[in-house]
């Protein structure tokens, strides 16, 4: 009942139900919670999505990326880049992990890099282009995702392959999830702590989740970024939604 009340724009009421549990000695748990604080922030009411997160601390639940991300996203519906900023910084002094729904979350409120990438023939093509580039609190916001442990997280790194797999993120986050990634694969494959993979994997889809079915605009948007950047990665024959290279072949194109 609490979360459909929030989900119709209720969260007064759902706070309300709240405490008619406390009356009957039903204690709320963290999933009643995160509900009101996603339920004010849908609707715009920073300040009380703020109190119920204060209320939250004082039950004893701590702030987590589930949470953060619902914060994120509720100040990203209402272009308040500042506090996303701070939300991020404060996540970062918390130890609270950024997650791939925590990329999604701030570049979908990022005009600029969403205006970008109208454009795929035109983006820029490296971290410090697309920095230089954004201006403001998107660019605070872009520099605070790239000193996360998110795209370490999601490689995988063995002998036999180099994996980055991008499903899940929207096209804003694959976007500067694939510029990471191009600096990092060049750390790795001329570092000596890292093993030597025999081929180098960047997995994006089909289009059997997108909104036209086989019609993937992060698998357009990768093709275009390995077309632009003169890579030897290729549509790979088995599965049309990898990208595939041989490892000596992709560190030769980097250095």
């Amino acid at each position: 009942m609490i979360s459909s009340l929030c989900a119709v724009g209720l969260p007064l009421e759902a706070e309300n139900l709240i405490e008619e549990m406390r009356v009957k000695g039903l204690k709320p748990s963290v999933f009643e919670f995160r509900s009101v604080v996603y339920g004010y922030g849908r609707v715009g009411l920073s300040e009380d999505m703020q109190r119920i997160l204060l209320q939250m601390g004082n039950e004893g639940f701590e702030l987590d990326t589930v949470v953060s991300n619902m914060v994120l996203s509720s100040y990203g519906a209402y272009n308040k880049q500042s506090e996303m900023v701070s939300w991020l910084q404060r996540m970062k002094n918390s130890s609270i992990p950024f997650s791939i729904r925590t990329y999604n979350s701030v570049l979908n409120s990022c005009p600029m890099i969403m205006s970008i990438l109208q454009d795929l023939k035109t983006f820029p093509p490296t971290i410090d282009e697309l920095m230089e580039t954004l201006k403001g609190d998107e660019a605070l916001l872009v520099k605070e995702l790239i000193g996360s442990m998110v795209l370490a997280e999601l490689m995988e790194w063995d002998c036999s392959e180099g994996k980055l797999d991008l499903h899940g993120m929207h096209l804003g986050s694959a976007y500067l999830i694939m510029l990471q990634w191009r600096e990092e694969l060049r750390y790795r494959l001329n570092a000596a702590e890292y093993v030597m993979p025999v081929e180098i994997t960047v997995v994006c889809g089909s289009g059997k989740h997108s909104s036209v079915r086989g019609e993937s605009p992060v698998k357009r948007m990768v093709r275009e970024m390995m077309t632009r950047t003169r890579s030897p990665m290729k549509i790979d024959r088995k599965n049309i939604g990898c990208f595939v290279a041989k490892a000596k072949v992709v560190k030769n194109w980097l250095c």
